[in-house]
């Protein structure tokens, strides 16, 4: 090659250099991405704002032009569906939803483009599955798991129940929330403005028929226990549903359950009950017997197995608390407050926020006493006398017995027991089963050598499950939520 063909490939090169460059930078540069989030019925809210944000791409061929794009499943995944998915929506900003079935989705992607936003293609589904502009990816479980999403129950029966997911496919109002205002003035003349947010909304009578003057008691998954009047709207919001009270906008943020005219009986009664029997210097028994729901109970009851309860007197349906976890139910007994206002909002926790009835005891000079199994307590004003299973009988009720009996009679005023036999068989065995009635018939002849050398008022009552934390996946319902709840003297 001559000096002047090697200048002149030289010039070429450089400039097929250049132009590449400038066209390069000409090609639409995406610049804000919006970002995409996978909502309903998942443990985690995914909020896609990079496509190479799950790692790996896949390259696909769609309408003649090569993508890297996301697989479905993969984005699924990371949301971590709360249960098997049933079906899939996907919305755009328009609201253009695509509905499928959760299965069959291997040649299923999302990519982004400058042109179409995040783009959903669905090679194997007809053509009206694919979105544009997407903005949504709802996952909706088959089945609604017991613990996830929200129940509406009555005293004596369950309405209704929903998760996130499937709220979606409901209907529900776009509503705009006034979150403030501000006014200036300018010359003398005022200037306002309002701020406001649009929400996702639905009453319980869009679901079910009730009175719109109904007392609702609303429980959180934070411990929140609100008694509130039917005025005010259920939020759905990505994977929760919460509660806003419009007029006073008191809000419960994650909705556990709803009791539809609760009992006017609570757990929490019993605190105000025994400070009550105190301050007019009379002593208080207080007997906490976890695992007797009101099933077992009626159970028990039908099948002979309570005589001295059953004479004690019709026993009062109290409300309990959520999270439904003995630790949490032991905590809102001794403070008469809710798990959101004593602290104790898991079986992980010990330390109160609130003063307990040994405070109440302390402050008028009246001798107490703890007696419960050995294990996790809760750190109360005094210190609890454990007891442990000495004789590996499989609970420690029996000498529990024992030695609360030894107590009675050394000048206490103020006295807690708390049995742990008909939870420890639960765990393991269905309500019906032989040994809970066992379980039941022991402690129920336990309260009658008690309460016959007890010189005083008698309060009982009880709390679901054990404190192994496995009973926060209890079912929110009728019976889990309500126990049965005695006061008498002997």
């Amino acid at each position: 090659m001559n000096r002047r063909n090697w200048l002149l490939a030289i010039g070429l090169s450089l400039l097929g250099f250049v132009g590449g460059l400038f066209f390069a930078n000409c090609q639409p540069n995406p610049g804000y991405i919006p970002p995409l989030k996978v909502v309903g019925d998942v443990a985690r809210v995914v909020k896609l704002e990079d496509p190479k944000q799950l790692g790996k791409l896949q390259h696909i061929n769609y309408d003649g032009n090569n993508y890297q794009a996301m697989r479905l499943t993969d984005i699924i995944a990371a949301a971590q569906p709360v249960a098997t998915a049933g079906q899939i929506y996907l919305v755009g900003n328009d609201g253009f939803t695509s509905s499928f079935p959760a299965e069959g989705l291997e040649n299923s992607y999302i990519f982004f483009s400058a042109q179409n936003g995040w783009e959903a293609v669905n090679l194997k589904h007809p053509i009206n599955s694919n979105v544009k502009m997407l903005k949504e990816i709802v996952v909706i479980a088959k089945e609604c798991p017991p613990h996830f999403g929200i129940t509406l129950i009555k005293p004596d029966k369950e309405l209704f129940r929903i998760t996130p997911g499937q709220l979606y496919k409901r209907d529900w109002l776009d509503y705009p929330y006034v979150e403030g205002q501000a006014v200036v003035e300018n010359e003398g003349i005022s200037y306002t403005s309002a701020v406001y947010t649009r929400r996702k909304v639905f009453r319980l009578a869009d679901f079910i028929p009730i009175d719109e003057g109904s007392r609702m008691l609303v429980m959180g998954v934070a411990g929140e226990h609100r008694f509130l009047e039917n005025r005010g709207f259920f939020e759905l919001k990505d994977n929760y549903i919460s509660y806003l009270q419009l007029d006073d906008r008191n809000c419960v943020d994650k909705v556990a359950g709803v009791i539809i005219n609760p009992p006017p009986s609570s757990i929490m009664d019993a605190f105000y009950d025994a400070r009550r029997y105190l301050e007019n210097n009379e002593k208080v028994l207080m007997i906490i017997i976890p695992g007797l729901t009101n099933q077992v109970y009626s159970d028990a009851l039908a099948k002979g197995g309570l005589p001295f309860l059953k004479n004690a007197g019709v026993a009062l349906k109290a409300s309990g608390v959520y999270p439904l976890e003995k630790q949490v139910w032991l905590g809102a007994i001794v403070t008469g407050k809710s798990p959101e206002e004593n602290g104790i909002t898991s079986v992980q926790d010990q330390e109160l926020k609130a003063p307990t009835l040994f405070a109440v005891a302390r402050q008028l000079k009246k001798p107490a006493l703890l007696l419960q199994s050995a294990g996790r307590q809760l750190n109360t004003e005094i210190e609890a006398l454990p007891v442990n299973d000495q004789n590996a009988s499989g609970t420690a009720d029996d000498e529990l017995y024992t030695l609360s009996l030894n107590h009675l009679g050394q000048g206490y005023d103020l006295i807690m027991l708390c049995f742990e036999g008909i939870a420890s068989r639960h765990k393991n065995q269905d309500e019906g089963a032989e040994s809970t009635l066992a379980a039941v018939k022991a402690i129920d002849s336990y309260l009658q050598g008690i309460a016959s050398k007890w010189p005083g008022q008698i309060i009982i009552t009880a709390t679901p499950g054990t404190d192994t934390g496995e009973s926060s996946r209890f079912d929110f319902n009728a019976d889990t939520v309500f126990v049965p709840y005695w006061r008498f003297s002997p």
